[in-house]
């Protein structure tokens, strides 16, 4: 076939043809290819975890979400995108926007009566509500004067404020006489009174005011009538719901006439269309809210008239959108209404800038198509119906959302004169930013992590050349979700309801409160249509690259860019087009004339017409032929394919198309790849003036190469079962390009996801103009159909489906073009692929997913992908918060110096007030591994969940190891230990991914393993254990234990490992795997390195990993004892991982203990059985006293108790009138108070005993600082008897010498029902009265001496809101109480017979008299064990480790050594070996009348290093200690990092080495001298050396410039 051997290579045609150029294309940006070009993606699906997951995040451990995410991707170990900025951000300079300003920030008016002030008084006023109600319920509100009883349904979301309650009955049987009595309606309540109290001097109140209906409700204006509830009102009949400043708006009348002030100025709703509950009629609760929102901001604008009748059936301005509509119609092309007023505009009058200003703040509303055109709007409509429409639309309102409404206020002289032009003339993009109080700058991104989004409406006036003239108007708006709960609605255990709770959250709160004003600023960042924020600056590490996470939640969504599976199907199949032997018959090209490469003559369809051939209704070519006969510049017409018409034979042939057969039934969609390698024609002749005269270099010579025209055709159909084809849909395609080098081309490719058309490909399907739509296959049909279950559902039988049992489809690309052998024109193409398409539109339930797509022409090869995550999502105690609002962890800080700057206390707060064992109700992340712990045993998925009870699992152990893992004090806040790089982190965190298939018992080992833990079953319940620091609760000794004997055990010697390699992965260096090496460098000296590898499980930081191996090392060496003992029933108090002190005389040889024999309170004596030998031990005694051990059901009963405390708050005492009733009774009240403890209240009282009063079981005491006045500590507490809190001097009166007597008492509250302390804050004080019955002051007779209360600081309450579950005394009970109790002898102690028998006692044992804490006697157990402490030795302490029952009430127990001081040693970088127990048999003797003793040690104060010598370059090291009795001197020695020691001897308390230079590990030593003899009575022994144990110098320490001081104090 003639068109066939075109492939021949033709030899003689002439000089060698010049390489073909390489196409050079645009390189494209993921989802947007340029067409004309085919590039090869790999897709891949990386399943990072179970879900659901916190998310991928930045190097510094902040959750990123959008593009930001490429920062937690990496491509072989680089990330695709840069972390910026600093890791701690809390306290980074707030003033984000000055540096990089050409127009300083303005700060717009935030005076009182302003919307900002408004705002900001609102979100004040809900932190006040505690004090309104019952934990600030809404149903405990007062209606009529009456208090209402508190409902189920009703949920405490405190520190959250309930705004509102609905009550939904389910169920019309059960429980018909609560309200709601109707399924179907539902009981509404709503916050109605909200009103801002003073809080001292200078502060501001203010009353808000519900709005139903669009209209305002004043009646609800005071405590006594505070809620809107009505129990079966039909929930239709609330179309809207919201607050506001104004009492008097109506929907039908707009705002009030009047001054400006009397205007709303700040609103605050709920609801939305589509919102809230359906009922079976279909009425919505709150779906007009949008309306209402939309009449309120359009009434913003004017000079405070109301909006009548008149006004808003006209077109005048003042009630539309209206000063910034005005703004924007009378300056810009959109203000015209015809042509011809266009025409008749004085253009003069235009203002450009203003109306671009507008324009903007109409734009950020939505008021604007994507074009920039206004929308159209229906006729008559006006800029209040705009308002509407927008909000309506808006995202911030079709979600269930409150929105909040702020109008700026119109004057700002601060922007008056400032301009608004750039250099370039152009303006500069300027946002309304909220600006805080004590956040600055960050309220506004402190808002934005919150979730509440913002959306800037505001309009600055400028004169013609940019400049302001200080008028501003417009407001911003803000939205945020709700807090929702809910809870069961029950009466007799039966459930015939819900209730559902909507809260606005206490961040929310904390935000809006600390709104300070707002400010006019260059913009941070991009904003789009609907307040999109795009990041800024962002910098990549690579390009066109595609991304797309799931984070693994139950009902997840499909991905978006990868639910479809390409599969290619190579060819690399020649295309052939038809051949025709007729003559004159041409293949179709362009005329060679100026129109030539003007592209509508060439490719649209319908108008390109400048072809050599007429171009039919369905774009193709009529009568195209395989002869090439032109005419030329000679005017000679030749036949350019004629060449070889007498060596080759001329026949017709049909185009030989290229045909794909589909065979899998899941295939619906494909689409195909070209690969063009030469297209193109050839000039005959010279054409001038190509693309017009004014074109530059537009002539073009003989033998220039120029695009041409290539069509070919797609066609989809079905094959028959006798073979037979049918076609379904037909497509064809008209290519115009000069192509001379290879080129792939895409049709039908799902990845462009551009707006534009293919500027080179032309569809010639008027339906299909889609160049990105695959071509869509027949359906699918099958001939096998098998029944799957009785009931008849027919379905495909996964192994039958082959070739034979699917009917095939096919895909078939044809070349329509003809072939000619014409040497000036070529279309070589060929089908190089066809890629089918199965979509896998699946959500992945419960699994977190990665997608990455990734161009070949930036990848040679498919990168190892690995990703920077914060993973599983566990449930954390209700208390817990970890992380701020700016998604910072408060656990984790790279400075020291940084954290230690920080004044302001609850940004390191962790832990909030007490926890009552609740858990937040969203899951959220955490490092911390006892929550991790927790999650591993209540899953039923992955977990224990379907095996262990949740109820049997001991939470407050858990508790305690948590916070003990995080690193902090007893009131939650942060304190942290060293993370090795001037930082701090938490003393535990777990980082770890359980890959291999891990059983959940080892996986549950191996995370208690990492806070040094053990989880074990005993009494019902599953316990935990942890090696933290503790007292011990148990005391063993001779005489308590079987055969008296205790059996100790060592390790050996090769398990005393001084080295350890702890292998981890380095979270500051993209965890690449590292290796820490901890050495005992003393004991390597003495025995040599025995060393040992592990791996450290979940560790991330060389710090953490330098603590594991020196615990390794230290429990190894210094811990390196076991002992094993029988004993009786006393062995059932203690449990693995309690501390146990041992008292064996067989290694002390010494009998330091007995049995208590005999207690008599009244004189204050203990007998004992033991003898006190004074040489050798203390009056320090110590007394085993069990107590028990507290269950989960008794923790449960502590839960319940109805109390409630603050950790501390201020009293100032400033509002307290008359001012001399205060100043006369006590400035000595005021000040800083903290809790001290609960006193009991009224027995088995509930929450709401009476109507009108709210009592507790226990009362918070409240104790303050010392004072002067020779006062002690003044209280606050509660007074049952008289019903009042109770102002306590701390001085008792007489023979009541009780600080918390009523007698001591100045000031006493007066009964105002509610008696919780923030109650008190609102209440009444009285001067107390002993001679009145309530004794308190007459306000009738004595006016001056009762007096309002608001005293109360309400900033300075912390937490911010009180907390009810058990605090830290109540939590040991349950952990491992303290069983022995240690009393110091005060007294004498009587040991001698002589001394017993004078006394009337039997001459043994010794008798204790007086104890410094008396009260402690009647718990004393008469036969409990004793003993006395031995002079200079340590005690025994072991920690039990296993227990197992040998015969009835016998127990073996067996134990290691433990040292309760090594995590304090450890954790600051300070090994100090355990002080030995020495026993000095050399007791006082007397020789040749001369007594000899040994003197005492004397006992190191501090050990410190100076301040180094720049010039020397050295430093030294002084020891002090206290002065002994009888020295002639002391003995110093200092041993150097490298063993060699140097000594000296001094008479003073203190020497100083000096000129050191080493640095590492050195020991400071001192001992008393004797003389020997120093007279002819008295000799003295040298005593024994008291150490300092190791300490480190480290290198880095000693900065020369600098002065540096460790101090080390040994208790």
């Amino acid at each position: 076939m003639s068109h066939i051997l075109k492939k021949m290579q033709i030899a003689g045609g002439g000089k060698r043809r010049n390489e073909p150029k390489p196409p050079i294309y645009k390189p494209p940006v993921m989802g947007e290819l340029q067409y004309g070009a085919s590039y090869s993606y790999s897709e891949i699906l990386d399943l990072i975890s179970d879900g659901p997951i916190e998310g991928l995040c930045n190097r510094f451990g902040r959750v990123m979400e959008g593009i930001g995410m490429l920062q937690g991707i990496y491509l072989d170990d680089t990330p695709v995108a840069v972390t910026q900025g600093t890791e701690d951000i809390i306290e980074t300079n707030p003033e984000l926007v000055t540096d990089t300003l050409e127009v300083m920030p303005s700060r717009l008016s935030d005076a009182v009566g302003t919307g900002i002030k408004n705002c900001q008084l609102f979100f004040k006023a809900l932190n006040q509500q505690k004090r309104r109600s019952s934990a600030g319920l809404i149903t405990a509100l007062r209606k009529g004067g009456t208090r209402g009883p508190i409902l189920d349904g009703e949920v405490v979301t405190l520190p959250d404020v309930n705004m509102m309650m609905v009550r939904e009955r389910t169920k019309s049987s059960k429980c018909s006489d609560r309200h709601p009595r109707d399924r179907g309606k539902r009981g509404i309540y709503y916050r109605a009174y909200i009103r801002k109290e003073l809080e001292g001097a200078g502060s501001v109140a203010k009353t808000f005011y519900l709005n139903t209906n669009g209209n305002s409700r004043p009646e609800y204006g005071s405590n006594s009538n505070a809620v809107y509830r009505n129990a079966t009102e039909p929930e239709g009949q609330i179309k809207s719901v919201g607050w506001m400043d104004n009492p008097t708006y109506n929907k039908n009348i707009g705002f009030p006439a009047g001054t400006a002030s009397l205007t709303t100025k700040f609103a605050i709703g709920y609801g939305g269309d589509n919102m809230g509950f359906v009922s079976n009629d279909g009425r919505r609760l709150w779906h007009e809210t949008e309306w209402f929102l939309a009449r309120v901001a359009n009434g913003f604008e004017g000079s405070g008239g109301g909006l009548t009748t008149a006004l808003r059936t006209t077109n005048n301005n003042v009630c539309a959108m209206s000063t910034i509509s005005r703004l924007y119609s009378d300056n810009s092309l959109e203000g015209a209404s015809s042509i011809a007023e266009l025409i008749d505009w004085d253009w003069s009058e235009k203002n450009a800038y203003q109306g671009a200003l507008a324009q903007r703040a109409l734009g950020r509303g939505g008021w604007f198509q994507a074009n920039g055109t206004p929308l159209v709007m229906a006729p008559g409509g006006h800029s209040r119906n705009r308002m509407e429409q927008w909000m309506e639309r808006s995202a911030n309102t079709k979600a269930k959302s409150w929105t909040v409404i702020v109008k700026v206020d119109e004057d700002n002289p601060d922007l008056a004169g400032k301009s608004l032009i750039d250099a370039d003339g152009e303006l500069i993009h300027m946002f309304t930013y909220p600006y805080g109080l004590t956040h600055g700058w960050n309220l506004y991104f402190k808002m934005r992590n919150a979730g509440i989004r913002i959306t800037d409406f505001t309009c600055p006036v400028v004169d013609k050349s940019g400049i302001a003239t200080g008028k501003m108007y417009g407001f911003l708006l803000f939205s945020f979700r709700p807090s929702i709960r809910q809870d069961a609605l029950k009466c007799s255990g039966d459930r015939w309801g819900i209730g559902t709770n909507f809260a606005i959250s206490k961040e929310v709160k904390d935000l809006f409160s600390d709104l300070d004003c707002f400010k006019y600023s260059k913009e941070i960042v991009d904003v789009g249509d609907g307040n999109t924020f795009d990041i800024v600056n962002q910098k990549y590490n690579y390009t066109n690259v595609l991304a797309e996470f799931r984070a693994g939640t139950e009902t997840q969504t499909p991905f978006d860019f990868f639910k479809a599976v390409f599969i290619d199907h190579k060819y690399a199949a020649p295309l052939f087009g038809p051949f025709s032997s007729k003559s004159g018959t041409e293949p179709q090209r362009i005329q060679q004339n100026e129109d030539m490469l003007t592209k509508s003559d060439v490719l649209k369809k319908g108008s390109a017409d400048n072809y050599n051939l007429n171009v039919g209704g369905d774009g193709l070519p009529q009568l195209e032929g395989s002869d090439d006969e032109r005419e030329g510049g000679d005017n000679v017409i030749r036949d350019y394919g004629s060449w070889a018409k007498n060596s080759l034979v001329r026949w017709d042939e049909m185009a030989i198309p290229v045909t794909h057969y589909i065979y899998n039934p899941n295939v619906r969609r494909c689409f195909i790849t070209l690969n063009i390698s030469s297209l193109s024609d050839t000039l005959i002749r010279e054409v001038n003036d190509v693309g017009g005269a004014d074109t530059e270099n537009n002539d073009l010579k003989i033998g220039t190469k120029f695009p041409t025209v290539l069509n070919v055709r797609v066609e989809t159909g079905r094959v028959g079962k006798d073979g037979s084809e049918t076609p379904k849909y037909t497509h064809t395609y008209r290519i115009v390009a000069l192509v001379e080098g290879a080129t792939l081309i895409d049709i039908g490719n799902p990845d462009y996801k551009a707006d534009r058309d293919k500027e080179y490909v032309v569809s010639l399907d008027s339906s299909r103009t889609n160049l990105a739509m695959p071509f869509r296959l027949p359906q699918a049909v099958t001939t096998k159909e098998v029944l799957l279950n009785a009931q008849g559902t027919q379905g495909i039988q996964a192994d039958s489906i082959d070739q034979d049992s699917v009917e095939k489809r096919y895909i078939r690309v044809t070349k329509l073009s003809y072939e000619t052998n014409s040497v000036l024109l070529s279309k070589e193409v060929s089908l190089d692929k066809v890629t089918e398409i199965i979509d896998v539109d699946l959500p992945y339930p419960f699994s977190s997913i990665v997608g990455t797509k990734l161009d070949s022409r930036a990848f040679g090869a498919i990168p190892a992908r690995s990703f920077d995550c914060k993973l599983k999502k566990v449930k954390l105690p209700s208390n817990y918060f970890p992380q701020s609002a700016l998604g910072q962890d408060r656990r984790y800080w790279s400075s020291k110096a940084t954290f230690n700057s920080i004044t302001n206390k609850q940004l390191k707060s962790v832990y909030h007030g007490d926890w009552d064992g609740t858990f937040h109700e969203e899951l959220m992340w955490t490092d911390n591994p006892a929550w991790i712990l927790y999650d591993l045993l209540v899953s039923q998925r992955y977990g224990m969940g379907s095996h262990i009870d949740k109820d049997t699992i001991n939470i407050w152990q858990l508790y305690e190891i948590g916070r003990f893992c995080d690193a902090v004090d007893d009131s939650g806040y942060f304190e942290g230990v060293t993370d090795g790089r001037g930082g701090l982190e938490p003393r535990f965190s777990c980082n770890i991914v359980f890959e291999q298939g891990e059983k959940i018992y080892d996986a549950i080992n191996t995370i208690a393993g990492i806070f040094r833990g053990r989880t074990f079953f005993a009494n019902s319940e599953v316990n935990f254990v942890d090696d933290r620091p503790r007292s011990p609760i148990n005391l063993f000794t001779n005489e308590s234990v079987k055969d008296g004997q205790f059996f100790y055990a060592n390790n050996r010697r090769d398990e005393q490992y001084n080295t350890i390699e702890v292998g981890f992965k380095d979270r500051f260096d993209n965890f690449a795997p590292k290796i820490e090496v901890v050495e005992n460098e003393e004991d390597i000296r003495e025995r040599g390195i025995f060393k040992k590898r592990i791996e450290g499980v979940g560790i991330t930081s060389r710090a953490m990993a330098r603590r594991v191996g020196q615990h390794q090392i230290f429990s190894k060496i210094t811990e390196n004892q076991t002992v094993a003992f029988t004993a009786g029933l006393e062995t059932l108090l203690c449990q693995p991982g309690d501390l146990i002190s041992i008292e064996d005389e067989l290694k002390t040889n010494k009998s330091n203990f007995g049995k208590i024999l005999a207690v008599n309170l009244e004189d204050e004596t203990i007998r004992l059985s033991n003898t006190f030998v004074e040489a050798d031990m203390t009056g320090r005694l110590t007394v085993f006293n069990p107590t028990g051990r507290n269950t989960l059901a008794d923790m449960g009963d502590v839960v319940d108790i109805n109390r409630e405390r603050y950790q501390s708050f201020t009293i100032t005492g400033s509002d307290a009138a008359p001012a001399d009733m205060w100043a006369s009774g006590h400035t000595s009240y005021t000040g800083s108070y903290g809790f001290s403890g609960y006193t009991e209240g009224y027995s088995g009282a509930t929450r709401a005993d009476t109507e009108d009063e709210e009592r507790f079981e226990q009362y918070a005491m409240y104790t303050g600082a010392a004072r002067v006045d020779s006062w002690d500590y003044p209280y606050i507490y509660f007074e049952t008897g008289v019903t009042g809190w109770v102002f306590a001097s701390g001085i008792g009166v007489g023979d009541l010498p009780d600080a918390r007597s009523l007698y001591s008492g100045n000031f006493i509250s007066q009964l105002t029902g509610m008696q919780a302390l923030m109650d008190f804050g609102t209440g009444n004080i009285a001067v107390l009265d002993m001679g009145k019955a309530d004794k308190r002051s007459d306000p009738a007779t004595d006016p001056t001496k009762v007096a309002a209360f608001s005293g109360f600081d309400d900033s300075s309450f912390s937490p911010s809101m009180p907390t009810r579950g058990p605090w830290n005394p109540d939590v040991p009970a349950v952990l491992g109480p303290d069983q022995m109790s240690i009393l110091n002898v005060t007294g004498a102690i009587l040991s001698t017979p002589s001394q017993l028998e004078a006394s009337g006692l039997n001459p043994y044992g010794s008798l204790a008299s007086g104890f410094d804490k008396p009260e402690l006697l009647p718990f004393v157990k008469l036969g409990s064990p004793a003993k006395f402490e031995i002079k200079d030795a340590s005690p025994f302490i072991y920690k039990v480790v296993s227990m197992k029952e040998e015969a009835p009430n016998e127990y073996l127990v067996s134990a290691t050594k433990y040292e309760t001081g090594k995590f304090k040693l450890i954790e600051d970088n300070i090994s100090i070996e355990h002080k030995s127990n020495t026993y000095s048999y050399q007791t006082a003797q007397t020789i040749n009348g001369i007594t000899y003793t040994t003197l005492d040690t004397p006992v190191l104060a501090s050990v410190t290093t100076g301040i180094p010598d720049p010039v020397t370059q050295t430093f030294n090291i002084t020891g002090r200690w206290g002065e002994v009795s009888n020295v002639t001197g002391y003995n110093v020695i200092l041993t150097y990092p490298n063993g060699q020691t140097i000594d000296a001897a001094t008479t003073y308390t203190g020497y100083s080495f000096t000129g050191l230079t080493q640095v590492g590990v050195f020991n400071y030593s001192v001992n008393s001298l004797g003389n020997k003899a120093s007279s002819l009575t008295n000799g003295y022994f040298d005593s024994q050396y008291d150490t300092s144990g190791l300490f480190v110098v480290y290198d880095e320490l000693l900065v020369w410039s600098t002065n540096f001081l460790n101090r080390i104090t040994i208790i």
